[in-house]
């Protein structure tokens, strides 16, 4: 995708959060991970996640070596916490969801765990027990998504893969 305008691009990679003040484009792929953007529009500040797995406390005793932007959980908590010291609140954010490709993957049991609908259901879920609502999303699926989040608007541009992409 050309972006207009020479705004410069970042490519989010897995289990990395990015907030920007300034017009930036930032580009993503998604498969089962799950990716949300924040824009607030007063402010034209932008912030967006690509986290993998749903909940960090499993992983407790290894995060401190651990990305928090890699859990659903703790990349909302994080970004919220980056966006409330420039005094923004949630409350004022559109708040998109995109990502949950179905894929299943084999847990140590052997049996199947569906990540990425446990990515969107804690999503989901955690933004409703804050009382906030997504403006938009685009989950679920068998296809990943390739996302372009324009920070100083809003927009996002959703490319569907032709097949399914790892993250």
């Amino acid at each position: 995708m050309n972006v207009p305008y020479g705004l410069p691009v970042y490519h989010l990679q897995i289990g990395e959060c990015a907030l920007s003040t300034t017009p930036l484009v930032i580009s993503t792929v998604l498969g089962s991970c799950v990716g949300i953007t924040f824009f607030h529009p007063a402010s034209l500040c932008g912030a967006m996640f690509h986290a993998l797995l749903p909940k960090s406390s499993p992983f407790v005793a290894s995060r401190d070596n651990v990305s928090p932007c890699k859990f659903v959980d703790t990349a909302i908590e994080t970004l919220f916490s980056r966006l409330a010291k420039r005094g923004i609140d949630p409350e004022e954010l559109v708040i998109k969801l995109f990502g949950g490709a179905e894929t299943m993957f084999q847990n140590g049991g052997g049996s199947l765990v569906n990540v990425a609908s446990q990515n969107v259901i804690t999503a989901e879920t955690i933004l409703a027990e804050k009382g906030l609502k997504i403006r938009a999303r685009d989950v679920g699926g068998g296809l990943g998504r390739q996302i372009f989040f324009y920070t100083h608007t809003g927009e996002v541009w959703l490319h569907r893969l032709k097949r399914h992409k790892a993250g």
